[in-house]
């Protein structure tokens, strides 16, 4: 079975490969080690800006051809940004490779928009950050809270006033040092033969430029992470909606282990959470959740929505569970390995997920897999009493923070608070 091979274009853009030569198609990445966690407030939102202009330039370069050819080819090309990274990608037929190579490497192209396309793309931006509505959401309002007086505290997409202030300079002069040498990296994965690879090697050759930036996916410590004593934080609103977000320690933890820690609580179909508060209760229809990782600390989070003269049995029932999974030892088969152990292999398969998963595990938060059976040996690895520890580790009133959305009148937030510092 295939581990993991790096290639070094000669100026030292790594590309990571993890082939399968049984898939039909492949999937090749960029990704840019730049996000909100590096950007200062004058330039927030300036990554997610350059996401933006990156394809439109790349489409201009082309002549724009570029749609017209993703069509003839059928190939895919989009990008994400994310708080710590944005990663472009293509995928396609495997014949058609080399088509997208062509492409993708052409974002390493010096920015040639016009002022006009890019108040044009500026204008777009605008209308997602509206549309979104960030600012006014749970998420963005936990964040501000959790991760307050840091970087993290501020959207990915900036706001409008901030994106106001980009100029076509300054995007440019930050997408040469973002887009510089030991501040990217190439993943690839599905079906590609060696002259494909060689092929997308001799387009980077001549790219030298290189970053002076030292993005190790270090976040900022907020001055409260794990000493929260349970902070409740209430934002009006008619209607309510509730978020735990605890605080992660990860000198502490391993990336496997909140995996399994986060299925147990939320992912599987006997999730103790959606059993017990949605089909017994009625209290909710759906939970959702999400982690939040750096190499030093993280978040560990999830929400749910209900009727106000719900919310404190949820609450109190939300750290009933919290608190049995502290206390009581999980047998073998309710630790929710299948998906990672008995199922390791089906990543294999699915060359999108395949790309994400090794190159943000392996080269974002540098977990070091030399392959799927060593990812699969790591997660087989972590026993019933260690799963015990760290939700003894994770779920405190400590690293808690609790934000609602709800009737600021009527909802008490000290007597919740009292309730959670019982965790």
């Amino acid at each position: 079975m295939s581990t993991e091979k790096k290639l070094m274009t000669r100026g030292g853009i790594p590309v990571y490969v993890l082939d399968n030569s049984a898939q039909h198609g492949f999937f090749i990445s960029l990704f840019v080690k730049s996000g909100s966690l590096y950007e200062d407030e004058s330039e927030c939102g300036i990554t997610h800006f350059i996401e933006h202009v990156a394809i439109r330039n790349v489409n201009s370069i082309m002549g724009g051809e570029l749609y017209r050819m993703l069509d003839i080819y059928g190939l895919e090309f989009n990008a994400s940004t994310f708080s710590e990274m944005v990663q472009f990608y293509m995928s396609g037929a495997s014949e058609s490779f080399r088509r997208a190579a062509d492409i993708i490497v052409r974002l390493f192209s010096p920015i040639s928009l016009s002022t006009e396309e890019i108040d044009a793309e500026r204008g777009r931006i605008r209308a997602e950050i509206r549309e979104a509505d960030e600012k006014n959401s749970l998420p963005g309002f936990t964040a501000e809270h959790v991760w307050e007086g840091t970087s993290l505290s501020r959207p990915i997409t900036g706001t409008p006033k901030t994106v106001g202030r980009i100029s076509r300079r300054k995007l440019e002069a930050y997408r040469r040092q973002a887009f510089g040498i030991g501040n990217v990296f190439f993943y690839v994965t599905g079906h590609v033969c060696e002259g494909d690879l060689e092929y997308l090697i001799s387009l980077l050759d001549g790219y030298t430029e290189m970053c002076s930036f030292n993005h190790e996916n270090i976040a900022p410590i907020p001055q409260n992470f794990g000493k929260r004593a349970a902070s409740v934080y209430l934002k009006n609103a008619d209607f309510t909606k509730v978020r735990f977000t605890f605080d992660l320690d990860m000198s502490k933890l391993s990336v496997a282990e909140i995996d399994l820690l986060y299925e147990i609580v939320l992912g599987g179909y006997s999730s103790d959470f959606f059993i017990e508060l949605s089909e017994r209760r009625g209290l909710f229809y759906d939970i959702s959740g999400s982690t939040e990782r750096y190499k030093n600390v993280g978040t560990f989070s999830f929400s749910f929505e209900l009727r106000e003269s719900k919310l404190h049995e949820a609450l109190e029932t939300s750290v009933s569970l919290l608190r049995s999974l502290k206390e009581q030892l999980l047998p073998e088969d309710r630790c929710m390995k299948a998906g990672y152990v008995a199922n390791a292999y089906m990543l294999y398969d699915d060359a999108r997920e395949l790309n994400f998963t090794f190159a943000y595990d392996n080269h974002i938060l540098d977990s070091g897999y030399a392959g799927l059976e060593d990812r699969r040996i790591r997660y087989d690895a972590i026993t019933p009493e260690r799963l015990r520890e760290v939700a003894c580790t994770v779920f405190t009133s400590d690293n808690l923070t609790l934000t609602l959305k709800g009737n600021k009148k009527r909802i008490d937030t000290e007597k919740i608070r009292e309730m959670l510092l019982t965790l």
